[in-house]
């Protein structure tokens, strides 16, 4: 891999004006990204993992430009993507697809595979009817389509095909970074392997990169090399996915791995610390750490003092006063 990052994220933030009323007296601010800070090397595997609000599509739809960012700024191959012109965002653009969580709304009911697929390439290269028929071809190949469903529309397919023709369309020009935002969570459970291992075998065929957004820890463990646990707009803890899993440092993690079902009853442990209560108000987040309302290890400190996002080891970042170690996990 390469030691500069392809893509380098500072001090993001995102808010939202949730101000209701006639009066707006005073304002009221959703911070859906809060600080949030990291880097992704090229051919690696990021997943982004946390509880639904928690923030992870607004940070994907922060990088790929489709929200403007209140403060921060992204970094792509070291050039800052806020600051360009809007002609050369829209060609650096390119570099950066975003393959969406709900295969049915992200594509149009009234085009044919054929222009869903060959939108991309029109938009952006000159190419002849036969090469972009050719080519269009060969991106249906890569994702397991047929060819006889080039001129279908999107309502005959299943949701995992649809799938697969929205992966087509982000991959049609060559980009080097993905966001794949939650893209098995609307299919089954058959169907959710079949899209994962389609997605690792594109990123070592086509060396993609990608920051891979998921509920379930158990899907982006499956594909990521490193992983991100978001809670209420900031990652509280940053690893590789073996760390996470066998050491996680910040009591969220821990809920999260606790909560993952386990289909063998002889490999159930007997104490499984769940998460506890709902996640404080958005709008209103309390003082201090924000997950101490739900936090077992909490202390007087915690309700004051928002912990740093620091390394405790070599590779491993958390956001925690008393990061766990053996003496919380016996």
């Amino acid at each position: 891999m390469s030691q500069n990052p392809l893509l380098e994220v500072r001090g993001l933030k995102k808010s939202f004006d949730v101000t209701k009323g006639f009066l707006k007296k005073e304002k009221h601010y959703l911070y859906a990204v809060n600080d949030v800070s990291f880097t992704l090397k090229k051919g690696e595997v990021l997943g982004i993992v946390g509880e639904s609000g928690c923030g992870k599509s607004t940070l994907g739809n922060l990088i790929v430009h489709l929200h403007e960012p209140t403060a921060g700024e992204i970094l792509f191959e070291g050039i800052s993507l806020l600051d360009l012109p809007a002609e050369q965002l829209r060609r650096r653009r390119a570099d950066i697809q975003i393959i969406f969580q709900d295969p049915f709304s992200s594509l149009n009911p009234r085009k044919r595979v054929f222009d869903i697929i060959a939108e991309p390439l029109r938009t952006h290269l000159a190419l002849s009817k036969a090469e972009l028929k050719q080519d269009v071809l060969h991106l249906m190949e890569l994702v397991g389509l047929n060819r006889s469903y080039l001129y279908r529309y999107p309502h005959e397919f299943s949701g995992g095909q649809r799938q697969r023709v929205g992966i087509a369309r982000a991959i049609a020009l060559r980009p080097k970074l993905i966001i794949c935002d939650e893209p098995v969570s609307a299919l089954d459970v058959s169907i959710q392997s079949q899209i994962l291992n389609l997605l690792k075998k594109l990123q070592k065929e086509l060396q993609l990169t990608y920051l891979f957004i998921a509920h379930g820890l158990p899907a982006v463990k499956h594909v990521s090399d490193r992983i991100a646990v978001m809670y209420l707009g900031k990652i509280v803890e940053l690893t590789t996915k073996e760390k996470l899993f066998m050491n996680p440092m910040h009591p969220y993690t821990e809920g999260l791995l606790s909560a993952i079902p386990i289909p063998d009853p002889t490999e159930r442990k007997e104490q499984r610390k769940l998460l506890e209560g709902d996640i404080p108000d958005p709008v209103n987040p309390p003082a201090g750490c924000k997950f101490h309302p739900r936090c077992p290890y909490k202390t007087e400190i915690c309700s004051r003092i928002e912990p740093e996002f620091t390394e405790k080891e070599v590779g491993h970042f958390v956001a925690c006063h008393h990061p766990l170690g053996k003496e919380n996990k016996e």
